[in-house]
């Protein structure tokens, strides 16, 4: 598939200034523009173009994004700085030359005037990155993707918009699972078999997820958040009652960005015995979700 990317070229001329405006079309075209001025001369040099095997900015041997510095061997095979302080005895991967001195300027001044759209434009992201930090940035965007966590829905958007949506579509149905408020307990009850109970908060309208995974010994309940993974996590109850016996747990929530994640077992779980409530019984529980983060 061909990305289209755009590239801004550098001013020769130390005392012409340098602006930049971006713009971005409904097809997802990026253009930088880069204008010089002297005197009443004016002249745009920037240009839009498709780059048909975007792989040529990525690193050959590790295949992460170029950041500079590039090197290259004699023969021109390039390789970023990390793989060159890894290769045994500096030897180039594809000839075997001597790599790791010599810099590949004229790729370094491509990588610095490439400018991309985050991958999370279409959820809300409006930055506009070099493509070395292209990478890094979307580790951490919080306009990541998140999926409905509604079993027959499959809508996706940013975190933010989730809430509405839920409400909206599903809020009356049999399914919509459990609203709850912030600092106060609610009830929840699980079968054995249930994989997944949803959570809405009342007020803000954020989306959890309450986990049931059955274990050999049990039941291993945990809770989530549909949330981008770098946001904080909420601190969580969970306590089940049953004959005068009480389990209680003290947590944090994890963040997941699809609601099929939360059936892995998460590391922060209430382990339920098999026969703690008694065979065939659901798993009445109370939990707690607190403004308060980790």
């Amino acid at each position: 598939m061909k990305k289209v990317i755009a590239a801004r070229s550098r001013k020769r001329k130390q005392d012409r200034s340098r602006a930049q405006e971006e713009e971005v079309s409904d097809d997802e075209h990026v253009t930088v523009k880069a204008s010089g001025k002297k005197g009443s001369y004016a002249q745009d040099k920037s240009f839009s173009f498709f780059l048909s095997d975007p792989d040529v900015l990525d690193c050959p041997i590790c295949f992460n994004p170029f950041t500079t510095p590039v090197y290259q061997c004699e023969n021109g095979h390039v390789a970023c700085s990390v793989c060159c302080s890894r290769i045994l005895e500096k030897k180039c991967a594809s000839c075997s030359l001597p790599i790791g001195s010599i810099r590949s300027r004229a790729l370094e001044k491509v990588l610095e005037s490439i400018q991309v759209p985050c991958t999370n434009a279409e959820y809300g992201c409006t930055e506009t990155l070099r493509y070395s930090d292209k990478s890094g940035h979307e580790s951490q965007c919080n306009f990541v993707p998140c999926s409905c966590p509604h079993s027959d829905c499959d809508f996706v958007s940013s975190f933010s918009d989730l809430p509405a949506h839920y409400r909206t579509e599903h809020g009356s149905s049999a399914s919509a699972g459990v609203r709850f408020l912030y600092d106060k307990p609610f009830k929840v009850t699980l079968d054995s078999d249930d994989d997944v109970t949803i959570l809405q908060e009342v007020n803000g309208g954020k989306l959890f997820i309450v986990q049931n995974f059955v274990a050999g010994l049990g039941n291993a309940v945990s809770v989530f958040c549909i949330q981008p993974e770098l946001l904080p996590n909420y601190r969580c109850q969970i306590s089940a009652k049953s004959n005068g016996c009480s389990l209680v747990m003290n947590s944090f929530t994890k963040n997941t960005q699809n609601s099929a994640m939360a059936t892995i077992l998460s590391s922060r779980f209430l382990v339920i015995p098999t026969d703690y409530f008694g065979t065939g019984q659901p798993r009445n529980l109370e939990i707690s979700i607190f403004r308060s983060y980790e």
